[in-house]
């Protein structure tokens, strides 16, 4: 074993970085998207792969995660964390294997302004205390379209009852054809800022529905193809607590009321159930649910 050693670190001596395809160790960091919302989880996934021919690990060197992140804005400016996070679990990664981890880079570093920014990913082996960088990747951050806002109060029984948080719809490119529809809750005396997501993609020929209940929930129905409409119901904490496909037939079109109590629902349009269901098995259906004593034909 004393004579393999020298071998082995050596071996992993002789890492290169990033995506080579004759590196030992292959590390590659790819982003769902390169452009996106201010305060948007800008999100993506690592990948290791290990071709050292044995055995790895990673695992805390010194109370530090085996990774992190390197991020600059458009002005060269190295962007310090703005919070410590709980470091990675340790992985053992066995000759061969490859690891795939789910990454969100603002959670940890400020994105927020409006801008460019310079991404890579660094891994730590403890072992031989060697960094791994990826490559740089280029992500934009822009601004949405404002559509309509809301200021509401949390509602008795929540941690934070008596304070106010805003409600807000925007509009955002994805393309050049595509547009998405996205929400944002932030906390109405600080500005700070909750959630930020895409609800879904959003067709401008009619403009989103929108209610509060009793509840301070708020209700949201648009046209997201043809003929395709999505209905979501999301809470005072901006978390989707119902989401629904629902179509339109001819002048059969879905729409949200409010009763006088505050409740909110969808009329109208069909359901996925519905539409898949053959229009012969409809029409029977119904005629077996036919009143008794009524003549058959």
């Amino acid at each position: 074993m004393r004579s393999l050693l020298p071998i082995a670190l050596l071996a992993l001596s002789g890492f290169f970085f990033g995506g080579t395809a004759s590196a030992q160790i292959i590390v590659d960091l790819k982003l769902d998207r390169t452009l996106y919302l201010a305060d948007e989880p800008i999100t993506g996934e690592l990948t290791i792969v290990n071709r050292a021919g044995q055995d790895l690990i990673f695992g805390e060197s010194d109370g530090l995660s085996w990774l992190d992140f390197t991020v600059t804005d458009g002005s060269g400016n190295l962007i310090t964390p703005s919070r410590d996070v709980q470091p990675e679990r340790p992985i053992v990664l066995s000759a061969g294997q490859s690891y795939k981890h789910k990454v969100t880079i603002n959670r940890r570093y400020s994105m927020s302004r409006i801008g460019s920014y310079r991404v890579k990913a660094s891994v730590t082996f403890p072992q031989i205390n060697r960094v791994f960088q990826t490559r740089g990747i280029t992500v934009q951050v822009t601004q949405g379209q404002p559509m309509w806002s809301q200021i509401v109060g949390v509602p008795k029984g929540h941690p934070d009852a008596g304070t106010y948080r805003e409600y807000s719809l925007m509009t955002y490119y994805h393309g050049a054809r595509s547009k998405a529809l996205y929400f944002r809750l932030k906390d109405s005396d600080s500005s700070y800022v909750h959630r930020t997501y895409p609800i879904g993609d959003y067709m401008t020929l009619r403009p989103p529905a929108h209610e509060i209940d009793a509840q301070n929930q708020l209700h949201i129905l648009h046209m997201s193809g043809p003929r395709t409409y999505k209905y979501i119901v999301i809470n005072i904490d901006g978390e989707p607590v119902k989401q629904q496909k629902l179509f339109e037939k001819g002048s059969n079109r879905p729409e949200l009321k409010i009763s006088d109590y505050g409740d909110v629902s969808v009329v109208g349009g069909m359901t996925e159930t519905e539409v898949k269901t053959p229009y012969e098995q409809v029409e029977f259906h119904r005629l077996s649910e036919r009143p008794p004593g009524m003549p058959t034909f």
